[in-house]
Order: structure tokens, then C-alpha cells, then sequence
């Protein structure tokens, strides 16, 4: 039981480091992104087609790089919660 616990933390942990670091990343590679280019530039092109179907294209104006830290905080924080949470456990039994 313990080992199963312990086994636990040890993914939990290294899921929220892995969260984090992704967080950081793409929020200051967005932010440094913005800084040294135009956002007219970042424009991007998707063509979806099927092979028997209606070919759909979009066109996006914006980079997704602030969906993507909101995506990877959440873990991140929830992920510290947890720890800290199971360290304050640990204390008081």
C-alpha cells in the first residue's frame, strides 16, 4: 500500500513538472514571438479534405500559444494542490 502510494506521488510529480515546464515555454515563446515578429506574418493556412468529401479551409489570424498555457497551468496548479495537500497529510499523522 505504501509503495503504491509512494509509486503515486512519484507520477503525479512528474506529470506537474512536465505541465509546468510546458507552461512556461509557451508562454514566454509566445511572448518573445510577439516582441521579435509582425502577427500579420503568423497567419496560417489548414486545408482539411476528405477523399470523397467537401476540402475545407481555414484560415487562422492568431497563434494559439495563450490556449496553450491556460491548458497546461490548470494541471500545473492542480497538480501542486495535490502535493502540497499530501505533504500537510504527511505532517500531521
Amino acid at each position: 500500500m505504501k509503495k503504491e502510494k509512494s509509486l503515486k506521488v512519484k507520477f503525479i510529480t512528474t506529470f506537474t513538472v512536465i505541465c509546468a515546464s510546458v507552461t512556461f515555454i509557451s508562454a514566454f515563446s509566445g511572448f518573445l514571438l510577439s516582441l521579435s515578429t509582425d502577427t500579420k506574418k503568423l497567419d496560417s493556412l489548414g486545408i482539411i479534405s476528405g477523399t470523397d468529401g467537401p476540402t475545407a479551409v481555414f484560415v487562422a489570424g492568431q497563434s494559439s500559444f495563450y490556449l496553450l498555457t491556460a491548458v497546461f497551468a490548470l494541471p500545473t496548479i492542480l497538480g501542486v494542490i495535490y502535493l502540497a495537500a499530501i505533504r500537510y497529510n504527511n505532517k500531521h499523522n
